[in-house]
C-alpha cells in the first residue's frame, strides 16, 4: 500500500466536513453546481442497506469556489430520501448549498465510512468536471445512527495542489 498523500493526511485530520474543509483550505465559501439530481430505484446489491426499488436520489455537483468560480471537488451521490428529512431532501434539489453544509445546518451528525472503489455509485450522472490528473478519488458512506443515509463518490481536482503545503 502506498503510503497517504498529503490531502488524504490533511483529510483525515479534520473532524468535519468535506464542504468545512475545503473553505478553510481554499479560502472562500464553497457552493455546489448541480450537474443532476434525478430519482430511480436502487439495485439487488448496494451499501445503502435498502432493497431492490427502494427510491433513491442520484445527484452528481461539482464544489466552486462561490467567488474565485474555480472548481476543486468534483462528487457523485445516492441518497436515501426516506431516511432524510425534507428539508434536506428539498434543499439538495433547489440550493446551492454542498451535502456537508446542509447536513450540519439541519443538526444531522453523521459518520463516514470509506469504501473501496467506485462500483457503490452507478456512474450515470454527467460529473462534467475534469477528472485528468485528480489528486485524490474515494468513495464512502455516511451514516447517522448506525444507518446508511448516502454513498459519495469524490473527485480532489487538481486546482486544489496550489493550497497544499509543499512537500
Amino acid at each position: 500500500m502506498s503510503a497517504p498523500s498529503d490531502l488524504e493526511e490533511a483529510l483525515d485530520g479534520s473532524d468535519g466536513s468535506v464542504t468545512a474543509f475545503l473553505e478553510q483550505l481554499v479560502g472562500e465559501p464553497i457552493d455546489a453546481e448541480r450537474r443532476g439530481h434525478t430519482s430511480g430505484p436502487a439495485a439487488t446489491a448496494n451499501a445503502l442497506e435498502v432493497a431492490a426499488g427502494h427510491p433513491l436520489i442520484f445527484r452528481s455537483a461539482v464544489l466552486q469556489g462561490r467567488f474565485s468560480g474555480r472548481s476543486y471537488l468534483a462528487a457523485e451521490s445516492v441518497l436515501v430520501p426516506s431516511r432524510l428529512p425534507d428539508g434536506v431532501t428539498s434543499r439538495l434539489g433547489s440550493s446551492s448549498d454542498p451535502i456537508g453544509r446542509i447536513l450540519a445546518e439541519e443538526g444531522i451528525s453523521v459518520r463516514r465510512e470509506i469504501l473501496g472503489g467506485s462500483d457503490h455509485l452507478p456512474s450515470r450522472l454527467p460529473v462534467d468536471a475534469d477528472l485528468d490528473g485528480c489528486l485524490l478519488a474515494r468513495t464512502y458512506r455516511l451514516d447517522a445512527d448506525g444507518t446508511p443515509l448516502m454513498v459519495i463518490g469524490e473527485w480532489f481536482l487538481a486546482t486544489l495542489r496550489g493550497f497544499l503545503p509543499p512537500r
